[in-house]
């Protein structure tokens, strides 16, 4: 069969879903390709960051996702001999400054694959197909042909799109066939992920604990990190196997997992049912390029990260939010294909960064483990105080500049990341600031930003305000126009009194003038026509 759509994406987890619905909210059509029958039922990933719950929460969903998680200041880890044993120490969780009309949650990818499935589903745009594995695809000058096929009746489809959106995870068969290189060590590890099911809520930090660290010197098993899923009775272990390839002897069985489980809960009897398994590598890798002419990479496609400090799957939405409002912007004819480049040039380099944050942290967790074998209760203490820099990562989640790309850098200098500390700013590149816009705190600046660009404007501004009225509509582009009744300076604004920034759908800050030029109105066209044509 043949048939036309304007995007393909394969892989249907948490980012092509993602990427589904943001294609959704700009009317745009597409297929989702999954060749599982349904969403995952492992818990994976299982952190819900403030950059993507400020994402959810544009969505209508942050509840919906917030019900599935545990309690707030749940964000700490436990360092232990067992579960219900002694323990070592503990980290702190993150304090909340209020930067965010929201707030990180600690929940599994099934819980957030299944909200977001059901959210998709309510929109009649696009069509999400289960069972639908991904063959190949051919590129040609008028767009990209993409062959699937059906897992279970073998029926063969070919999709003619304009644009194939790779979310099909660390494995990516369409990056392998788009030949893109990952860079980067790919098996520092081989982990085993076992996932469980025991009734542990009467232990004192069952409901609110994030994690726990277990090493006993008379364990059989090496150190493992025990996650919590829900806070009573699913839990999900994580424990090296090997270098490069599983190096256990003998079958992985279900008994096996019932010792892990009662080893590390530390007690012998406990009534344990094993839910499922999985074996995967920690890498440490980005790809060459996130675009190849029409194809381009979003989530673990793009990317692998350790899961220390949980930014694979906010990471991946984040792409998908990036490259969501460009890639409608494109096939709507209001930029050009060019705009495509941005992505890349953009999400690349954050990329990066939290690959580097992840590494670290697993390295921070070596060092932890080496404290613990060594007994020394002073070198213990450091390294357990400085796992805070693990879980306090406010200014990664949404501190980070897009230097290049999309943007017009205003000459200020490059920004400086600190990957624990955040400090609002609205110099290009970076999220324009959260400010609450009413006393009951239900409006936020970040809601002005959707999908078109919009102005904001100084108390002041007035001339802005007019030239954004005068230049909205201009080649079928709008902008929407807000003008600030206090400058905010304490809140990081520095467009003052007369000034200005412009700011994309996705919320970050595109060009900021801080104060008003002859003609703003020529001004603000060529900043519009720098940025797309």
């Amino acid at each position: 069969m043949q048939r036309k759509v304007p995007v393909v994406i394969v892989g249907g987890g948490p980012v092509g879903l993602s990427m589904a619905i943001l294609l959704q909210r700009f009317s745009i059509d597409f297929v989702l390709l999954e060749r599982n029958p349904t969403t995952t039922d492992h818990a994976k990933a299982r952190g819900t960051w403030v950059r993507t719950m400020e994402i959810f929460r544009q969505w209508g969903i942050e509840e919906k996702m917030r019900q599935h998680g545990l309690p707030d200041g749940s964000d700490y880890f436990t360092f232990c001999e067992s579960m219900s044993g002694r323990e070592w120490g503990r980290t702190n969780p993150e304090p909340n400054h209020g930067f965010s009309p929201t707030w990180k949650v600690v929940q599994s990818q099934d819980t957030v694959e299944s909200e977001l499935l059901a959210h998709a589903r309510r929109s009649e745009i696009g069509q999400v197909l289960f069972d639908q594995e991904f063959v190949s695809f051919e590129e040609t000058a008028g767009g990209i042909a993409v062959t699937s096929r059906h897992t279970r009746t073998g029926e063969s489809t070919t999709w003619q799109a304009q644009y194939l959106v790779a979310a099909d995870g660390a494995a990516s068969s369409v990056r392998r066939q788009a030949d893109i290189e990952m860079r980067g060590p790919a098996a520092l590890a081989m982990m085993a992920n076992e996932f469980w099911e025991a009734d542990l809520s009467h232990l004192p930090d069952a409901s609110v604990c994030a994690g726990w660290r277990v090493y006993a010197k008379d364990s059989p098993y090496p150190i493992t990190t025990v996650l919590n899923t829900n806070g009573r009775n699913r839990w999900l272990s994580l424990l090296p196997v090997g270098r490069e390839s599983d190096e256990r002897v003998g079958q992985r069985s279900d008994e096996e997992v019932v010792k892990l489980a009662r080893t590390v809960s530390g007690i012998p009897n406990l009534d344990v049912k094993v839910v499922n398994r999985a074996i995967w590598r920690l890498s440490r890798q980005v790809a060459a390029n996130f675009r190849q002419g029409r194809v381009l990479l979003v989530g673990d496609a793009a990317h692998r990260f350790p899961p220390n400090g949980g930014y694979g799957m906010n990471s991946g939405i984040q792409d998908a939010h990036n490259l969501g409002w460009k890639l409608a912007y494109v096939l709507r004819k209001l930029a050009s294909p060019r705009l495509l480049d941005s992505y890349d040039a953009e999400r690349r380099p954050i990329a990066e960064s939290n690959a580097d944050f992840s590494y670290q942290n697993a390295m921070r967790f070596n060092q932890c483990d080496e404290a613990l074998r060594s007994g020394n209760l002073d070198r213990i203490n450091f390294w357990i105080r400085d796992s805070d820099n693990h879980t306090h990562s406010m200014g990664q989640a949404i501190g980070f500049c897009y230097e290049d790309g999309a943007v017009i850098p205003d000459a200020t200098g490059r920004h400086q990341l600190r990957a624990r500390y955040y400090e609002p700013s609205d110099r290009p590149g970076v999220r324009f600031p959260h400010i609450w816009l009413d006393l009951a705190r239900r409006s936020t600046t970040l809601d002005w930003f959707d999908k078109d660009f919009t102005l904001v404007a100084g108390p002041k501004a007035d001339a802005w305000v007019a030239a954004a009225k005068k230049v909205s509509g201009s080649n079928g582009r709008t902008v929407e126009v807000r003008q600030l009744e206090h400058t905010h300076e304490s809140a990081g604004l520095l467009l003052g009194q007369r000034g200005a920034v412009l700011v994309r759908p996705d919320g970050h800050v595109a060009f900021r003038m801080p104060w008003t030029p002859q003609d703003p109105a020529a001004e603000l066209a060529a900043v519009l026509a720098k940025l797309l044509d």
